[in-house]
């Protein structure tokens, strides 16, 4: 097995052109050079590779399984490659092992509990964990939630207590974001509202303080997420929906928190308070 992962790794990275075996510094991730995407089987993790590749970014995709979540998919995959051995984010080594062979310049965690993958404790919470302690001096994005320090509220209650793999899911993600600050200074916690259907629905709002929700598209999310990635700012947590679905998350934070317009022309990050 040993031999046929080396053989595979060698095959991944010269794919992406990254060395067979390096966790040196990586490319300025402004630069995007290449992103690596954790839990790309998934609709919002499809959705950000999809978004590379309409920016002519080189993305490789990574799923537990190992399986290709586009094989099937007619698009034109100049800049794509699918990993070719599962990468498990409970497993902190396999996620080292598919850092050190194709050297991105950025890693997007997009991965979430799942009955298959792992209960929110494993994936939400020490996924993130894990990553955070190998991905170096890369840029770490990570897709968290809206409202997850805000226990009082409705959508908090309602998310945190479904019950079975997701259990808790808000208390992990909170975790997981407060590991992603305790281990790596380059990263992005970008929070969703509700994700709804369709391809978009108006200006998308940014804000920070955890005051306000709203919802918008998965497509919407990942562009947001790639802007996160190439942007040069570093460090930070915001919040993103629709404008026009600004909805105070507990009647008392009507009007607060810290708003930026995501002006499709600029970075939507470019005033952002570092945590």
């Amino acid at each position: 097995r040993w031999q046929f992962l080396s053989s595979t790794v060698a095959m991944t990275a010269a794919l992406v052109g990254a060395p067979e075996s390096s966790l040196a510094a990586a490319a300025p991730a402004s630069k995007a050079t290449s992103v690596l995407v954790l839990g790309a089987s998934g609709r919002t993790g499809m959705s950000v590779v999809t978004e590379c590749l309409r920016r002519e970014i080189k993305v490789i995709s990574a799923t537990r399984s190992g399986s290709d979540p586009f094989k099937v998919i007619k698009m034109d995959k100049t800049n794509y490659t699918p990993f070719p051995e599962g990468v498990d984010v409970k497993d902190a080594e396999s996620v080292r092992r598919a850092i050190e062979a194709v050297n991105p310049s950025a890693v997007v965690f997009c991965a979430s509990a799942s009955k298959k993958g792992g209960n929110a404790e494993q994936v939400d919470f020490l996924g993130p964990k894990n990553v955070a302690s190998v991905v170096g001096g890369r840029k770490l994005v990570l897709v968290s939630a809206l409202a997850v320090t805000r226990p009082e509220s409705q959508g908090y209650k309602m998310t945190n207590s479904m019950g079975g793999v997701v259990d808790g899911i808000m208390s992990y993600k909170l975790q997981g974001e407060d590991a992603v600050r305790k281990t790596t200074k380059n990263y992005a916690i970008i929070r969703p509202g509700v994700l709804v259907s369709g391809k978009g629905g108006g200006p998308i709002e940014v804000a920070q303080g955890d005051y306000q929700g709203g919802g918008l598209s998965r497509d919407e999310l990942a562009s947001l997420v790639v802007d996160a990635v190439v942007s040069p700012q570093s460090r930070f947590t915001v919040e993103v929906y629709r404008q026009k679905t600004r909805t105070a998350l507990q009647k008392e934070f009507e009007g607060k928190g810290t708003f930026l317009a995501a002006d499709a022309t600029k970075d939507p990050f470019a005033g952002v308070k570092m945590d």
